[in-house]
């Protein structure tokens, strides 16, 4: 089994950037947010950001170089804006009698999903652990780093397209 360090022949440096990229590009989209929101609208912009994940998750699990890998996290970061966008789209189509539960419930919503991918990520290990023909068919065994990361694209895919059947909010 081969990690990530060992695939790149990564510094402790390049592995602290793999690992903190995402947040890298959580700062610089909590920047830009706000005007993309304005400018394009809550939806439009939250389907590029989920688009943006999609892409995001497909680059790091494929990555042939470590600066791809890179990107690809520093990507996947810019898309997290979609934490704080959310909340803003639901207060904005949200009924006000309903607007601070359906709040509440995207709190939950991202807690939820941030178990079930520690979660996805442990059964991943455990089953690149298997000694399974299948197992090693899929390079589990050996790519488990690639799965770990690319188990998102799935989850981003279905929320890109669950995104198309939400009605647009007010643009401000």
């Amino acid at each position: 089994v081969r990690d990530v360090t060992e695939v790149f022949d990564l510094s402790p440096f390049q592995v602290g950037l793999v690992v903190g990229s995402p947040g890298y590009g959580v700062l610089f989209a909590l920047l830009l947010a706000g005007y993309f929101a304005d400018r394009f609208g809550r939806k439009k912009t939250l389907q590029i950001i989920a688009s943006l994940y999609v892409i995001s998750a497909v680059a790091s699990a494929f990555a042939p170089t470590y600066e791809t890998l890179v990107a690809a996290r520093f990507l996947g970061g810019l898309a997290f804006t979609s934490l704080s966008l959310a909340s803003m789209y639901i207060g904005e189509i949200a009924p006000a009698r309903t607007r601070g539960k359906l709040v509440a419930m995207n709190q939950m919503a991202i807690v939820i999903g941030l178990s079930a991918a520690f979660l996805s990520v442990y059964a991943v290990h455990r089953i690149s652990e298997l000694d399974a023909a299948w197992v090693s068919r899929l390079m589990i065994d050996e790519q488990t780093w690639r799965w770990m990361l690319g188990v998102e694209i799935l989850p981003a895919l279905l929320w890109v397209v669950m995104l198309f059947f939400i009605p647009q909010s007010p643009r401000w």
